[in-house]
């Protein structure tokens, strides 16, 4: 039997499917949510990506709900890190080793929740933190070190052209 690829979703693709400003973008994540729905890849999300989606501003009400209603149609595995100690240290290695600035623990924090899931990959629109050669190299340091599984960071373009 072939093994699924595990993907980790952080919460910019999930905003993405409701982003009419950039519709290339939205495009690609509509792809890529349509072949979450088939079954294609095992998916994880964190009480990380449910705390940013629950933490919009008042304004993103109906957004918000789009958000949710959407995550309600997927089958996934949620990991519990915001409080979890080895996610906050795995967190910190990672802006340590210079891949995030100090002010990002949010975003480093979806990369270690990837990791301590085992998943393959991070998918991510977020060119300025975490899909950044920068946070990559890191990443890879201090997975390599830890001796965990290497994880690759890719948006949803690039991982549908990979397929």
């Amino acid at each position: 039997m072939i093994k699924k690829p595990i993907v980790y979703l952080e919460t910019s693709i999930i905003n993405y499917l409701f982003d009419d400003d950039k519709p290339e973008k939205q495009h690609d994540t509509w792809r890529l949510w349509n072949e979450i729905k088939t079954g294609k890849y095992d998916v994880v999300i964190s009480d990380a990506v449910v705390s940013e989606i629950e933490d919009c501003p008042p304004d993103f009400g109906e957004k918000k709900k789009k958000m949710r209603d959407e995550i309600n149609r997927i089958e996934y595995n949620e990991i519990e890190v915001l409080e979890m100690a080895e996610a906050i240290a795995l967190a910190n290695a990672y802006i340590n080793a210079g891949g995030l600035p100090p002010s990002c623990k949010m975003d480093a924090l979806h990369i270690a929740a990837a990791t301590l899931a085992n998943c393959d990959y991070i998918l991510s629109w977020n060119f300025s933190h975490i899909v950044k050669l920068k946070a990559m190299r890191a990443v890879k340091k201090v997975n390599a070190d830890g001796l965990w599984k290497p994880l690759e960071i890719l948006s949803p373009t690039i991982f549908l052209g990979e397929e």
